[in-house]
């Protein structure tokens, strides 16, 4: 669980809550139109730039910000030292009995030992694996992207509600009682776009491309251990490889 996630956008929203609870009548903020407008805008618009799919699982990637699943560098990292000492000792067939749970901590390692045991040539599983990579990468850019779009798109459409409000305020001109409430319904719409975008979508596409980099060194990971295994390098060797890929110490947690 990624608790600073979790304190930052709950604690941006909290801290704007109270002021506005301080300053005067919270319902004074709420407007349904404005919702629909910068809200519903927001995801109407975003339709035109993703199939719909890439749209939901990029949406649903928010989960990722909270809790990304991914393992802590070190364990990772003696994991796959042991598998090399065990390859060294025994050979590489010896491994066929962990295969599962190759497949348990990733599909590509799982795939490129699977290879690696049944003897294909090193260059191949490397060519095979960095195609893999290349689709993950493009898959996880899209989940950035789908929030960077967003963080776009609220704002705008908090800009053209505001624009809306101003258009119908001015109709009423000849009543300027109803020319502050106005101004105020009008206003709410940046205020919910400007809100959205940095409180949210801003901060959960930062969290998603950092999440996105490291996910992507894990599995880079994985091409190392398995040419250290073909050519039989000291698995001290690639312990130090791997700290250095992953940018920890002994120690140390990213």
């Amino acid at each position: 669980m990624d608790i600073a996630t979790l304190i930052g956008i709950v604690g941006a929203f909290l801290l704007l809550i109270i002021s506005i609870a301080l300053g005067g009548s919270p319902l004074a903020f709420v407007n349904i139109p404005s919702i629909l407008i910068v809200v519903g805008g927001g995801f109407a618009a975003s339709l035109s730039s993703y199939p719909l799919k890439e749209l939901l699982n990029g949406v649903k990637a928010i989960g990722k910000a909270f809790k990304p699943g991914l393992p802590d560098p070190l364990e990772h990292i003696d994991f796959l030292v042991d598998i090399v000492n065990k390859a060294r000792k025994n050979g590489i067939l010896a491994l066929e009995s962990d295969i599962d749970s190759f497949y348990e901590k990733d599909q590509l390692f799982g795939d490129i030992m699977r290879m690696l045991i049944d003897g294909q040539d090193i260059e191949e599983i490397k060519s095979n694996a960095e195609t893999a990579l290349m689709k993950v990468d493009q898959d996880l850019s899209t989940e950035v992207s789908v929030w960077e779009a967003l963080g776009e798109l609220f704002p705008a459409f908090g800009m053209i509600g505001t624009l809306i409000g101003l258009i119908q305020m001015l109709q009423n001109l000849n009543d300027p009682s109803a020319l502050g409430p106005g101004m105020a319904v009008a206003m709410i719409t940046t205020l919910y776009g400007a809100i959205l975008a940095n409180a949210v979508c801003v901060p959960v596409s930062k969290k998603l491309k950092y999440y996105k980099d490291l996910s992507l060194l894990l599995k880079e990971s994985y091409i190392l251990t398995v040419e250290a295994i073909n050519s039989g390098t000291n698995p001290n060797v690639l312990r130090g490889k791997l700290m250095s890929l992953l940018g920890v110490k002994a120690g140390e947690e990213l």
